[in-house]
């Protein structure tokens, strides 16, 4: 069938409780008495909070780098002063060009294809483990990124311990730029909006995967306020805040819009769990209805980051950036017709198929 026809494989499940409700009781009161009379400090805050990636439990870290992985090198990335505070010396000289370290880790045969992977918020470049070995194995020369301020990396344009989107489109492209052309690039989360904003700005690549990937900053932002207890005036503070230090109009960074009328992009495959409570599975949904070539696989039961552990995701993945067509890249609904056992946790779990065109 035509990939303008089938550009939908779905599977149903029941959503879950969004996790990041976790904890946010505590910082309701608090917010909900400085949007009413200090809305400026309270921006700040929310700021702070919006723009400081946690860091990952150790135990999963040292989990997913079992058994050794690959060459780790640092890659030199300049960085731009964008609008930040003194963006010049006080006596009105220019400051020195900046620069940061990002940790890559490599997979695979040296002269294969470069495939670079690059994590989620908060994530670290280990979480693409079964993917990267997959890859590798397949003859690919696998390039795991680790965005500023998150695993082995070094600070971004912001600073120590902050990050933003800008961030980590900027150390993608820059490790890009180092290493060599990409013949494909796969995104999780944060990272695969980052990856299709890098996409969009010019840097080529021959396939495009997207996990869990959102599509709207604005709308976080939007969600953000009612989870933490503010409301519009802390909210449009906050973001104007994020503005001023990056140089970037947030709501240019919403993935459709970019999308009109681009016919020089790469064929893509989005991957997305049907019942992800961290990044709802519309947001994939829109992005598959707005790149140009486009399919979207729905899994079931995996969630937000599971998904990258599981090894028919893996082997989706694989098949994709080998084949020639993303209508090729549909063994779920396959494996779903023929049926599967009862109670296995992956992506060919589900119990029913059926195409949304």
């Amino acid at each position: 069938m035509a990939l303008a026809e089938e550009k939908s494989t779905t599977v149903r499940a029941e959503k879950p409780r969004n996790p990041r409700e976790r904890g946010a009781g505590r910082l309701r009161p608090v917010f909900g008495l400085l949007e009413r009379w200090a809305p400026g400090p309270g921006s700040y805050l929310a700021w702070k909070l919006w723009s400081t990636p946690t860091r990952p439990d150790a135990r999963a870290v040292a989990r997913s780098r079992e058994g050794g992985m690959g060459e780790v090198r640092r890659v030199r990335v300049a960085l731009p002063d964008w609008t930040g505070r003194r963006p010049t010396r006080r006596d009105g000289t220019a400051k020195p060009a900046r620069a940061t370290e990002i940790a890559v880790e490599l997979l695979g045969p040296e002269d294969g294809p470069l495939v670079y992977l690059l994590h989620g918020w908060s994530g670290w470049r280990g979480q693409f483990s079964p993917i990267g070995r997959r890859l590798a194995e397949d003859g690919y020369r696998v390039v795991l990124v680790e965005a500023p301020n998150h695993g082995d990396s070094g600070p971004g344009a912001l600073g120590a311990k902050q990050s933003l989107l800008p961030d980590f489109s900027l150390a993608l492209a820059a490790v890009i730029r180092r290493l060599g052309p990409a013949h494909a690039v796969v995104g999780h989360s944060l990272g695969a909006a980052c990856t299709a904003s890098v996409l969009l700005d010019g840097t080529p690549a021959r396939k495009a995967v997207f996990i869990a990937p959102p599509i709207d900053p604005v709308a976080f932002t939007k969600v953000l306020a009612p989870m933490l207890g503010f409301g519009e005036r802390i909210r449009s503070r906050m973001v104007a805040i994020g503005e001023r230090r990056t140089g970037v109009e947030l709501a240019s960074q919403i993935l459709p819009p970019r999308l009109l009328g681009r016919t020089d992009l790469p064929p893509a495959l989005i991957v997305h769990d049907a019942g992800d409570a961290v990044v709802p599975v519309v947001s994939g949904r829109k992005l598959a209805e707005s790149w140009p070539q486009a399919r979207i696989v729905e899994t079931e039961r995996l969630g937000h980051n599971r998904i990258l552990r599981d090894d028919e995701v893996a082997a989706l993945v694989a098949k994709f950036i080998g084949d020639g067509s993303p209508a090729d890249a549909a063994p779920l609904s396959a494996r779903c017709e023929a049926g599967s056992r009862p109670g296995r946790r992956t992506a060919g779990a589900e119990q029913r198929c059926s195409s949304d065109f």
